[in-house]
């Protein structure tokens, strides 16, 4: 990968606004491309340099995306070049250790003036580093749990992206073009990043307040409103589950017309699907977080420990503790 090589804007006012992104080892392809893809076409449409990008790695090598594609990158982040901005592109969150090579020189980044931001678990490392401190964050929503274990002390939201003052954040994937699309409006307006998104197919730049499940929510709600309903209410109640027939009442609904929809829909039962739900969230809390399993059980609706762990068994082929030390040694 090589940086973008235009000449500056033909009218010579404006430097391009120069931006990083920093690579780490399974860093996710499509984050990455819907960092860097607006950016060439908003050089493209304007016809001016806008933007210019570079990749840079901890040692200045090509880095293995998650696929397995490598990419190369152009400098190490510890150079001293200025950059307007710099993201952090990271997949798959790892040990925080591995975290700590790459805190010093984002703090040289940011003490230069850069505004620094993380996309996907990007926001992990900026998080380790201290640098969203007093700054509002996001994290891809698989992380939100681990995350807000890590950093209590942060303002963690569930949104697709939140640009607070030189701290952005992003949680990965096609939000990350959502975020570079709301950059573009700022700098040089909304038509050019209207025809960026047109680019793309994308037909609709969603803001940064919208929650990430969003498309989970429509889908739900497009196959039966009530049924989303019920749906949002046993997300919402994990740690103290509805009754059946208390869900079924709250959205106005009898339980056995409750119960059809299930069937039509989802193929399971409302009590199944919530138990579901509530082990996928108990999973995310084994292999996220150190925290006691008995602890575990009870926020995800579980009195008895032992009913936990056979529950647990029968949906992921193995009990928590084997899962949590499956985790920790791979």
């Amino acid at each position: 990968m090589q940086p973008n090589d235009r000449q500056p804007p033909m009218d010579g006012t404006d430097e391009p606004h120069r931006i990083a992104v920093v690579l780490l080892p399974d860093f996710p392809l499509m984050a990455f491309s819907n960092i860097t893809e607006p950016l060439r076409a908003a050089n493209r449409l304007s016809g001016q340099a806008l933007y210019q990008w570079n990749c840079l790695s901890l040692d200045g090598e090509a880095v293995s995306c998650s696929s397995g594609i490598s990419l190369g990158c152009t400098g190490k982040l510890k150079d001293p070049d200025k950059y307007n901005t710099v993201f952090v592109c990271s997949g798959l969150p790892v040990n925080q250790d591995a975290h700590k090579p790459y805190h010093h020189s984002l703090w040289q980044h940011a003490n230069r003036g850069s505004t620094l931001g993380g996309v996907s678990s990007g926001s992990l490392v900026l998080a380790s580093a201290g640098l969203l401190d007093d700054h509002q964050c996001t994290v891809h929503w698989e992380y939100i749990v681990s995350f807000a274990e890590s950093y209590p002390h942060l303002d963690i939201v569930d949104q697709l992206f939140v640009m607070d003052r030189k701290r952005f954040s992003c949680s990965g994937g096609t939000a990350a073009m959502d975020m570079m699309l709301a950059m573009i409006a700022q700098e040089h307006g909304n038509a050019l990043a209207a025809e960026v998104a047109s680019q793309f197919i994308h037909d609709r730049s969603r803001s940064a307040g919208e929650h990430q499940r969003l498309a989970e929510d429509a889908l739900n709600a497009r196959q039966s409103v009530k049924m989303a309903a019920a749906i949002n209410l046993m997300r919402k109640n994990l740690d103290e589950p509805l009754a059946p027939h208390s869900l079924a009442k709250r959205v106005n609904l009898s339980l056995r017309q409750l119960e059809r929809l299930f069937k039509k829909h989802k193929e399971s039962t409302p009590q199944h699907y919530y138990l579901a739900m509530r082990l996928d969230q108990a999973r995310r809390y084994v292999t996220q977080t150190g925290r006691p399993l008995y602890d575990i059980a009870v926020a995800v609706g579980f009195v008895s420990q032992s009913h936990f762990s056979k529950c647990y068994r029968e949906r992921f082929g193995m009990t928590p503790m084997q899962d949590r030390n499956n985790t920790s040694s791979n």
